[in-house]
């Protein structure tokens, strides 16, 4: 499967132009409402031509939207996201097309509903329907109730998306399901690209003398929801998106290419692979993510992107693939090296004057051994016991959503207005712990088994279509990140919340997706 084709720079493109449309529509409001209303209605249209193509938007949005506010409409007190309209508008479109085709056909036939795991999915929406009605039966706030409960929605995204993998027109045409994936794979890591590219653009921008623009820069950034940028030490910033997660999983995705191709078709030996063009691309991709996932300066992430490499060295070990996994070290431990260089290469260019005087790899090992003293980090170790606590008090089925937890901050934020720290939200870090108080630990159990069924299902076919030989399936690569790369974000969940938004929702039904995907039968079929 190649991912550097003609489709691969046509959707860098696009991404490109709606990240200068999003930010031309953030200086001037009227271009903005202009794109709003604009991409709402080529969504539609498209999505009325072919389903999928309203998809691919969907997802290119939520590959690099972060909090999905790339592109909003705000008008009084009503704020609507570009991330909720075009779900409203895909999701709408395939209801539509579903209750034309059931009066049609004279029978409900929807995809999702055969899908392998589609048994766990609705074990997990029975608990999510009974923490929605545990929550507002409790008056926990109907805002609150709203604004919490409003993630898990996303999860409907999955009927149009198993629609378009394998549904009625996939049933006529068993390419087109092939087809989609092969978009998929190359659509994510063609988003991927383009967010460690933006990562770079930024870094550079800040960490030099631009100050008339980054004003501008950083309004547009923080407003639109795609992440953080900080200032660490001396000139270094920290950029920091929400979508950086699935830069964790393209990195798994070049970790598996450049091991296919040391033992592929590439060359034979390890002493030759410095000179194979073909692996120098790769290696070097590896490296971009490296250092792409170590400016975010994320903890949590690099928790998280440990256990994934973790993960692979024992998948290795148990497939007793002893030579790549001598590899995995030394191809890891070079493009973090790399990574670091490319950093320091970046914030320390001589043109135009480079802001402040660091050690990067100093700051890097700094970040990662510190987990307390700092604000954020505080808050969260002071809002553990008492969201614990919390969980014990209906630790089955859980308190419902828009429960609230009051504990003290150390965030300037919080202090600004309230001097003693105290702050009650609903919205908590420790994600698993969110979900056991929502919806309790059976609910928190039905997420846990849904993933790892995902995982387990899907390194087993892999096994099961190619044993030891699993570089010839073209879209194992591919798969094999995303499995690893699940396996990451539910380490990553501890810490900071994904499972319950949007982002961590979305990768699990690509993840999903993809699996069956691989399935020879076609699960639209009775």
């Amino acid at each position: 499967m190649s991912l550097f084709n003609k489709k691969f720079r046509l959707i860098i493109l696009f991404i490109v132009l709606a990240e200068l449309i999003s930010l031309t529509g953030f200086i001037f409001p009227a271009i903005g409402v202009a794109a709003f209303f604009g991409l709402l209605i080529i969504t539609l249209a498209l999505s009325l031509y072919r389903l999928e193509y309203g998809l691919w938007i969907v997802l290119a949005e939520l590959f690099i939207g972060s909090m999905g506010q790339l592109f909003h409409f705000s008008s009084g007190g009503l704020f609507v996201s570009g991330r909720i309209a075009l779900w409203l508008v895909v999701l709408s479109v395939w209801l539509a097309r579903a209750i034309i085709n059931t009066i049609r056909e004279r029978r409900i036939n929807i995809a999702f509903t055969k899908s392998e795991f589609f048994p766990h999915y609705l074990v997990l929406f029975a608990f999510i329907l009974i923490g929605a009605l545990r929550g507002y039966l409790a008056g926990h706030g109907l805002s609150n109730w709203f604004f919490d409960l409003n993630g898990w929605l996303y999860f409907l995204i999955a009927f149009p998306a198993y629609e378009v993998f394998f549904g009625h027109d996939t049933s006529k045409d068993p390419e087109s399901g092939k087809n989609h994936l092969k978009t998929l794979a190359v659509l994510f890591t063609a988003a991927a690209v383009w967010l460690g590219a933006k990562t770079f653009i930024l870094l550079y921008f800040f960490s030099h003398n631009f100050f008339s623009i980054i004003t501008e820069l950083y309004r547009w950034v923080r407003d639109s929801g795609v992440g953080e940028i900080t200032l660490v030490q001396g000139g270094f910033y920290r950029v920091f998106f929400q979508s950086h997660i699935f830069a964790i999983a393209v990195f798994f995705l070049f970790i598996f290419l450049v091991l296919i191709h040391s033992n592929g078709s590439g060359p034979k030996s390890l002493k030759n692979l410095g000179f194979d063009r073909r692996f120098i691309t790769l290696f070097f991709m590896l490296a971009f993510f490296a250092a792409v996932n170590a400016i975010t300066f994320s903890r949590s992430n690099w928790v998280g992107l440990a256990a994934g490499l973790g993960l692979i060295a024992l998948w290795l070990i148990l497939e007793k693939q002893w030579r790549r996994l001598a590899l995995l070290s030394g191809i890891s431990l070079g493009a973090l090296v790399i990574g670091v260089a490319l950093i320091m290469f970046t914030v320390k260019f001589p043109w135009p004057d480079p802001l402040g005087g660091f050690r990067t790899a100093d700051l890097l090992a700094e970040r990662a051994a510190k987990f307390s003293g700092e604000a954020g980090a505080s808050s969260r170790w002071a809002l553990w016991p008492e969201l614990l606590a919390a969980v014990k008090t209906a630790p089955l089925l859980g308190q419902g959503f828009g429960a609230t937890v009051t504990y003290v901050s150390s965030d300037p934020r919080v202090l600004s207005e309230s001097p003693t720290g105290e702050y009650t939200t609903y919205a908590f870090e420790w994600g698993w712990l969110d979900t056991a108080l929502k919806i309790g630990l059976f609910g928190l159990a039905a997420y846990l088994a849904l993933i790892s069924k995902i995982i387990y299902a899907g390194l087993k076919k892999i096994n099961s279509l190619s044993g030891p030989n699993w570089d010839n399936i073209a879209a194992a690569p591919f798969i094999q990140a995303l499995l690893f790369g699940l396996a990451a974000l539910s380490v990553i969940n501890f810490f900071s919340p994904y499972f319950n938004h949007p982002l961590g929702i979305g990768y699990l039904i690509i993840t999903a997706l993809a699996v069956e995907k691989l399935y020879e039968k076609n699960i639209s079929k009775s």
